[in-house]
């Protein structure tokens, strides 16, 4: 029997992108420091489907180029962003997740260092308000102007992620779609990752402040940790340096760097 590619349905493959980052503001911690604030990069539509509706920079694969090699390019084409590592993160497959047709979309993450310029107008950082109740995850994200983008994502009985506008018209104060499904995936595993803090140095320069370092942790956390409790897990993971902070209006603090390990980011 001859096998006929013709008499198969075939999908459509993409990848998306998600690109944290974390943003110094004028808001001070109860430390008296600039607080950091969790921001993902996310880009605006230029076309059908969701015409200027927020979305995750990515695009479909060419024929050519691995999956990966799509999810670099498409970042770099439409953020600016290269040179980072990607690590992926799901594939969705369900039909109906775009308007377009069967379309697969594998998802990957990554954390970047801030930059205020990207090289596509579209593109810009949004901050990330993100909190967890007893069977959905709220997510609220804000550009630089205040306008306000709101999502829920729920858990169905098989404890499966999906968007709330699943089956529905989707509002433009939310994003194009299942994307919001996507940014609360990376959400979970960014979080999750914390148990060891290799996501969490990808944040921060070489070398840092074990203060700096817990404010990542309380960023992504979304709560404040008690500071001896935190410096006695973190520990082991970290080595100090000879140098001390410069410039600081207070106390300089020890800087310490990562511990060389294989089980990076």
């Amino acid at each position: 029997m001859t096998y006929d590619i013709s008499e198969y349905d075939r999908p459509s493959v993409a990848a998306d992108i998600v690109v944290f980052t974390a943003r110094k503001t004028s808001r001070e911690s109860y430390r008296h420091l600039s607080a950091p604030e969790l921001s993902v990069l996310l880009i605006k539509r230029k076309e059908p489907p969701f015409m200027d509706m927020i979305s995750l920079p990515g695009g479909f694969c060419c024929r050519e180029e691995t999956i990966e090699e799509t999810a670099e390019r498409k970042l770099c084409e439409k953020t600016g962003v290269s040179d980072i590592p990607l690590s992926l993160l799901c594939n969705l497959s369900k039909f109906g997740r775009d308007p377009r047709g069967w379309i697969i979309s594998c998802c990957y993450w990554t954390i970047a260092e801030y930059s205020d310029t990207v090289t596509d107008k579209n593109a810009q950082w949004y901050n990330v308000k993100f909190e967890e109740k007893e069977n959905h995850y709220s997510l609220v994200l804000t550009d630089n102007d205040g306008n306000e983008y709101r999502s829920e994502v729920m858990l169905n009985n098989k404890n499966e992620l999906y968007n709330q506008y699943e089956k529905a018209y989707i509002p433009k104060t939310s994003l194009a779609f299942d994307h919001a499904e996507i940014i609360v995936r990376a959400l979970l595993r960014l979080r999750n990752s914390l148990d060891k803090p290799f996501a969490a140095f990808r944040f921060l320069p070489e070398e840092f402040t074990l203060t700096e370092l817990q404010q990542i942790y309380e960023m992504i956390l979304g709560k404040k940790l008690l500071m001896a409790n935190f410096r006695r897990k973190i520990l082991q993971y970290v080595e100090e340096t000879d140098e001390i902070e410069r410039g600081a209006g207070h106390r300089p603090s020890k800087l310490y760097r990562k511990k060389n390990s294989e089980n990076d980011f």
